[in-house]
């Protein structure tokens, strides 16, 4: 039974146990689920442990505490922390047993003063200049780590245009890549991971070693720019905000909704307040743009989205809008409503955003299918 909360985000764990398995049969490559930012919003801990049911042989996060917080929670698979470490921070590596990037050759130099018996892999920056070693120095930092005594389990890159409509830089970035293979030949790490979700659905294998590939919003279901969608259609989203009316009305013309008066009702205008705002973690630049679910039909946002409640118009009083109560739910993304893809669009901004923005007062919900 649900506790008396208005707002709820649920996760479909069915749905990411489709994601991975469908994911899982495009390629041989070992999979590598990418659980930062409490997995996509959707929940590190139980997403994790569908993943490992599931056959992943690896997890990685961005920070480590998120790393910590999976440890702790008795996960014990391997873990790479996505985000290169302070110093001061690879004994807690050591501690947990994390494995940790590499992504200069003062980080190495680091790590064989302080940590040794840490496994690292090495990050070359092949054109998203973010995070890496620069691939001139790459060889020699492998080598400097292996001479030292220090694992190197991998060699990695991360493609900046693997989900765009013209990839073409992703593949200037993998021949970058290959350089650095061909100077390191046979003192080369054992494995590689340079594809990400979008390379594993729309590009040809990017390397014929044995590889990891990440994989991060695909798993939810997420497509992180629109030229994704058509490899998209396998896979099912994760994730549903769903609000319930607290309050209606029925507005005059000539009334206004909101702060600003931004949106002024034209003829009798059924009005209907949601429990969710931009406190929950909603954009407000939803407002005036962006539609909800509900009674089986689309609501459009009206006036600006509140930090607590956000209002949507019904239509006209006598028409279907006139049947919904108070109480009745309103998807505000997800099946039943707007596409994740197509909420983020109303906001002018990309899905990702949408999961990982909801905020600490939503209920989460876990639920199979």
């Amino acid at each position: 039974m649900l506790p008396p909360v208005a707002l709820r985000a649920e996760t479909d764990l069915g749905a990411i146990r489709h994601n991975v398995r469908t994911l899982a049969a495009l390629r041989r490559d070992a999979v590598m689920g990418v659980v930062k930012a409490n997995a996509y919003g959707h929940g590190a801990v139980p997403v994790s442990r569908v993943l490992l049911a599931e056959g992943v042989t690896w997890l990685a996060v961005a920070t480590l505490p998120e790393a910590i917080a999976l440890r702790d929670a008795g996960i014990e698979a391997r873990i790479l922390v996505l985000a290169a470490p302070l110093p001061d921070f690879l004994p807690a590596y050591e501690r947990h047993g994390l494995d940790a990037v590499v992504a200069s050759p003062e980080g190495a130099e680091a790590v064989i003063a302080r940590t040794p018996s840490v496994r690292v892999h090495v990050k070359v920056d092949t054109g998203m200049h973010r995070l890496g070693v620069a691939p001139g120095e790459a060889a020699e930092t492998v080598r400097r780590l292996t001479a030292a005594g220090v694992e190197v389990v991998a060699l990695w890159t991360h493609l900046a245009t693997a989900d765009a409509a013209d990839p073409s830089f992703a593949f200037l970035q993998v021949r970058r890549f290959d350089g650095v293979l061909r100077d390191l030949g046979a003192d080369a790490p054992p494995l590689v991971h340079v594809a990400n979700g979008p390379a594993h659905v729309r590009l040809p294998p990017v390397t014929s070693r044995p590889a990891l590939t990440r994989l991060g919003g695909v798993l939810y279901g997420m497509a992180s720019d629109p030229s994704m969608a058509p490899a998209m259609t396998d896979l099912r989203a994760a994730m549903r905000l769903v609000a319930r009316v607290v309050h209606l009305q029925t507005v005059a013309p000539g009334e206004s909704v909101s702060y600003g008066r931004t949106w002024v009702a034209e003829r009798p205008t059924r009005i209907a307040t949601l429990a969710v705002g931009y406190a929950d973690g909603i954009p407000r630049s939803l407002s005036n743009r962006g539609e909800v679910g509900i009674a089986g039909r689309r609501a459009a946002i009206v006036g600006r989205v509140c930090m607590d409640m956000t209002m949507v118009s019904l239509g006209d009083p006598g028409g279907w809008g006139g049947s919904v109560e108070v109480g009745a739910e309103a998807v505000v993304f997800g099946p039943g409503g707007p596409s994740i893809e197509e909420a983020a669009a109303s906001a002018g901004t990309f899905a990702y955003t949408l999961p990982t923005g909801l905020t600490a007062r939503v209920h989460r919900v876990l639920r199979e299918g």
